[in-house]
């Protein structure tokens, strides 16, 4: 029985979760005479200084009683004694990346930030948790490492597969592990790309950096990777008065940098160069915008390949709001033109790997791999597709597949035991391939999505065909509600 524990939630509550209104905001000309009367009036503990509604600096009550006190007089501005630049969390962050953070900043509290740099809050970390977390602690600190340091990272994705371990041993719930691992690789993106804005900048490609959003697609953009996910990313930039070409050089420049430092960190370039460092996958809004119109006016098998690579999006850094631009747009095109029969036959070929007699679909073609069943593409991957076009066919703007599960099971598109079967079914393939994958990688081997079903236990091989058996039924289910739906 798959179950969760108080250690565990560090790993799967995010940081929004936890955030308080606890600081006061000043502009940089106040003075700190007045912000700490402000403060007091409030009675809040911290100091946010800000210059034209961006967050600068920040005055906490140690700084106060142990060096402003003494040091500062009526006229004294917060600009003068704020620390900055200010360390901070995102707001998807897990708690436990903002506990591993403080401990090693030796700070009692941080802000929270929106991906457009905006502060929403305050997370504290008070006594109380640092008594709960335990063993756990040992954890925290060995994924907190120097943020400028790409040998910092390369170690936290080594982390992974020790985690990953510790949970399954706890019966963790499979979709918690995915998600904690979605998020690492996140944060690595996000340092990843920092570390590519300094070394890129100094080549002085453009004097103006508009702002731009880097997504991650597929698995990863439904914060459900397994341990070894290839790339599947995408820039989204604005324009401005600069030269088009010089624009889109630099944004060359900085996707070949960050992708470049994530293969160094075993997040391995995407063999079918789905990546920013294509053209295809880096542009501004309106041509991404244009870009996907031509694609569903097409709607070519490729075409499509293609919308269903990008549909599965999440912006990790940067404005988020150009992402949510695009998905807007591409929503309202796909059911503008009815595509979705389309969408259907670019994914057709993937199915659950049970046969007419309820015997196991092997791997025939791939000499490596003959013999063995690839659980991923012929198991969660058909689940995940057809939830997918039942949620673009009704609207449904959750990215995750069990969100998208508990929003369709809300439409009756499928019913209570349809949508807890389907859950189960997506638990207990994830938990034997992540079981699988820590083996093979204890035991030094290429982590991969192949599994021997002969190595399964009697009752894991009958509930595995059980599965397999209701996937391949919604599967064909799909074909006619969505597949023949405008024929």
């Amino acid at each position: 029985m798959f179950k969760r524990s108080n250690s565990v939630d560090l790993f799967t509550n995010k940081v929004m979760d936890y955030m308080t209104d606890d600081y006061v905001l000043v502009d940089k000309e106040q003075t700190v005479k007045s912000s700490i009367e402000k403060l007091k009036t409030e009675k809040k503990s911290t100091i946010i200084v800000e210059d034209n509604k961006k967050v600068i600096g920040i005055i906490t009550e140690k700084d106060i009683l142990k060096r402003i006190a003494f040091t500062s007089n009526d006229l004294t501005k917060v600009s003068e004694v704020m620390t900055s630049p200010v360390k901070f969390v995102y707001e998807d962050d897990l708690l436990f990346h903002a506990v591993g953070k403080m401990r090693k900043l030796n700070l009692h509290h941080l802000p929270v930030f929106d991906m457009g740099l905006k502060i929403l809050g305050m997370i504290d970390m008070n006594t109380a948790l640092q008594a709960e977390l335990g063993d756990v602690v040992n954890q925290i600190d060995n994924m907190t490492y120097d943020e400028q340091d790409v040998s910092g990272l390369i170690k936290i994705k080594q982390q992974q597969v020790v985690l990953a371990e510790n949970m399954l041993d706890r019966n963790v719930y499979p979709g918690d592990i995915s998600y904690l691992l979605s998020f690492l690789n996140n944060v690595i993106y996000r340092r990843a790309i920092r570390l590519a804005e300094k070394r890129v900048a100094e080549k002085n490609i453009i004097k103006d950096i508009p702002d731009f959003s880097v997504i991650v697609m597929g698995s990863g953009g439904r914060m459900e990777s397994f341990l070894h996910p290839d790339q599947d990313n995408g820039i989204i930039y604005e324009t401005n008065d600069q030269d088009p070409k010089k624009l889109d050089l630099y944004f060359e420049e900085l996707a070949k940098d960050f992708t470049k430092t994530l293969d160094d960190c075993d997040i391995p370039f995407c063999k079918g160069d789905l990546m920013a460092s294509n053209p295809l996958w880096r542009k501004s809004l309106p041509e991404w915008k244009n870009q996907v119109s031509q694609f569903l006016d097409n709607h070519t098998p490729q075409d499509m390949r293609h919308i269903d690579m990008l549909y599965d999006f999440k912006s990790v850094y940067g404005k988020s709001e150009l992402a949510d631009e695009l998905r807007f747009h591409l929503n309202e095109k796909l059911h503008e033109k009815k595509l979705l029969k389309f969408l259907y036959f670019s994914e057709e070929e993937s199915d659950a790997a049970i046969g007419f007699f309820g015997q196991f679909i092997l791997e025939k073609n791939d000499e490596e791999n003959i013999g063995l069943l690839n659980l991923k593409h012929t198991g969660t991957l058909p689940l995940v597709e057809s939830i997918r076009l039942y949620s673009i066919k009704h609207k449904v703007t959750k990215t995750s597949t069990f969100e998208r599960l508990d929003e369709l099971n809300k439409l009756k598109v499928l019913n209570d035991d349809e949508t807890d079967f389907f859950k189960n079914a997506h638990r207990f393939m994830s938990s034997i391939l992540l079981k699988n994958q820590v083996e093979r990688t204890k035991q030094g081997l290429t982590i991969k999505n192949f599994i021997n079903p002969k190595s399964l236990l009697e009752r894991e091989k009958k509930v595995l065909k059980i599965y397999l058996k209701k996937i391949r039924e919604l599967k064909q289910r799909v074909r006619v509600d969505i597949g023949e739906e405008y024929f």
